[in-house]
């Protein structure tokens, strides 16, 4: 079997385990909230934000004098790579606002503009997306790609129907000199305090961004790797968020993603699966607020 048909086989057998285990993961997280209550059909918290991060940009969009909240992370990644393992990246949470600046876990922001049911706000966040050139002796030859930080706006509707988040971001730190684009809908369910939140949106990346994190630069050319760019992409994804208050002022925090790469990602050399499949799990403790 040639290395091409060996690729395209472990791809397809990629992609099917990738799908069980994000159908296992949703169908457990669904089993431990269930029964569930719809937010449209409870219209007293339909507009209340679900997830820590949309909680506090809410309280910093009111000025409701300020709040904090403390906490760590665990995000566990595929990130598709040839020949790369999971990867594991401790996060610390701090969500905090004073005013309309806020951090919201591992973002930090201003809410630019506010109402009934829009916010605009200016946030930096990290891109977690890295590659170390000793990960895989399939890469031997490339470059590490580096993390780096987002800054840009995003702009959220929502309402009895759901919650719409659409941004845009650029990079920082002059790593990858590229932009992404997204637009997101969730819907929360609700249940004796706990939130399940299902989402589905678009990722879109410019061709900067795709050449860095999965392009292949002459430099980098090797037998069976020849040079690679994969221009721009459009990349679906779905995801599953999960917040469970307990004790008094702690609360669990739990996410799945799973973002489908576009074709032209999916055929680098670089590259041996149909998508990335990120795993968060977090714990929070929140203080007192003061008015």
């Amino acid at each position: 079997m040639s290395f091409t048909e060996h690729s395209c086989m472990y791809r397809r057998q990629s992609a099917a385990g990738h799908h069980r285990l994000l159908a296992i993961v949703m169908l457990t997280m669904l089993a431990a909230g269930l029964p569930l209550r719809s937010g449209a059909q409870d219209s007293a918290n339909s507009q209340t934000p679900t997830s820590p991060e949309d909680q506090i940009i809410s309280q910093a969009a009111q000025q409701s004098g300020s709040a904090w909240s403390l906490g760590l992370g665990l995000a566990v990644s595929q990130p598709g790579y040839l020949g790369v393992n999971p990867q594991v990246t401790p996060l610390p949470l701090v969500f905090y606002h004073n005013g309309r600046f806020f951090l919201a876990g591992i973002s930090v922001g201003y809410v630019a503009f506010n109402g009934t049911h829009y916010s605009i706000a200016l946030l930096a966040k990290p891109r977690i997306n890295r590659l170390s050139a000793g990960e895989s002796p399939q890469l031997t030859g490339i470059q590490s790609r580096k993390w780096s930080i987002d800054g840009g706006a995003r702009v959220s509707l929502f309402g009895d129907w759901g919650r719409i988040n659409a941004g845009l971001y650029s990079d920082l730190l002059h790593r990858y000199n590229g932009m992404e684009a997204d637009l997101e809908y969730q819907h929360p369910f609700r249940m004796q305090g706990w939130t399940l939140s299902p989402g589905v949106g678009l990722a879109w990346y410019n061709s900067p961004l795709t050449d860095y994190y999965y392009g292949v630069s002459p430099a980098e050319v090797a037998p069976g790797r020849p040079a690679y760019s994969p221009g721009r992409a459009a990349n679906p994804f779905l995801q599953l968020g999960l917040r469970v208050p307990f004790a008094k002022r702690w609360q669990f925090l739990g996410s799945v993603r799973y973002l489908h790469f576009a074709s032209s990602i999916q055929d680098s050399p670089i590259v041996e699966r149909s998508g990335s499949l990120t795993l968060f799990l977090g714990v929070t403790y929140r203080f007192e607020s003061h008015k």
